[in-house]
């Protein structure tokens, strides 16, 4: 398989479908060997989910005590490709995935951020459903960073950091009106947070 068709399916992971679903009763492994938990923004995340469906996709997501899937509040996910490829390329990827979701969800809106002394970047992105009644509704929103990694073991690689915060029904609305001034506290919390070490 391609380099991109890696990186589009390590992107794809991260939609609103996410493979996550319905696996949870599956044994869960530390594939990547991150130290648990991860913390962000005082929440504490532990490890629930993680695949390796191919020799260079790795994927694991975290959730909050009292969370679980499919229905979660908030998420944390790690995924590490091995691969050549670039930030541009992966974020690029990316942003044809998220233009490809405007044909289905009526809500997807996006930000690109660069940081121009590492050369990672940041995509902030909001994506919504409607449904045929309010409790239905769901708003998703997701800051995804990226970075260049190398493994323990010298694998060069696209390191992607996701955090995922999820309003339903009747939340929405004061979400929303709130994210108008919240803003930029996500997408500084994930900029600053020390990127985890990949173990292989």
């Amino acid at each position: 398989m391609s380099t991109n068709l890696y990186l589009l399916s390590l992107l794809t992971l991260l939609a609103l479908s996410g493979p996550g679903y319905g696996q949870a009763e599956k044994p869960v492994t530390n594939f990547l060997g991150i130290q648990a938990p991860i913390a962000v923004r005082k929440n504490i995340y532990q490890l629930a989910w993680s695949a390796h469906p191919d020799a260079s996709l790795y994927k694991q997501e975290y959730l909050i005590a009292g969370d679980d899937f499919p229905k979660y509040k908030s998420m944390v996910g790690v995924d590490f490709t091995v691969t050549e490829s670039s930030i541009d390329q992966a974020v690029d990827t990316k942003i044809r995935e998220l233009e490809n979701l405007k044909r289905t969800y009526p809500i997807v809106n996006y930000d690109v951020i660069q940081n121009p002394v590492t050369g990672e970047k940041i995509i902030d992105c909001l994506i919504g459903t409607h449904a045929a009644t309010e409790r239905d509704n769901l708003v998703e929103r997701n800051v995804y960073r990226f970075t260049s990694a190398r493994a323990k073991s010298g694998q060069r690689g696209i390191l992607l950091l996701a955090v995922s915060v999820r309003k339903y029904g009747s939340e929405i609305t004061p979400f929303l009106t709130r994210l108008k001034a919240e803003k930029l506290l996500l997408i500084s919390e994930v900029a600053k947070l020390t990127m985890p070490t990949i173990q292989l």
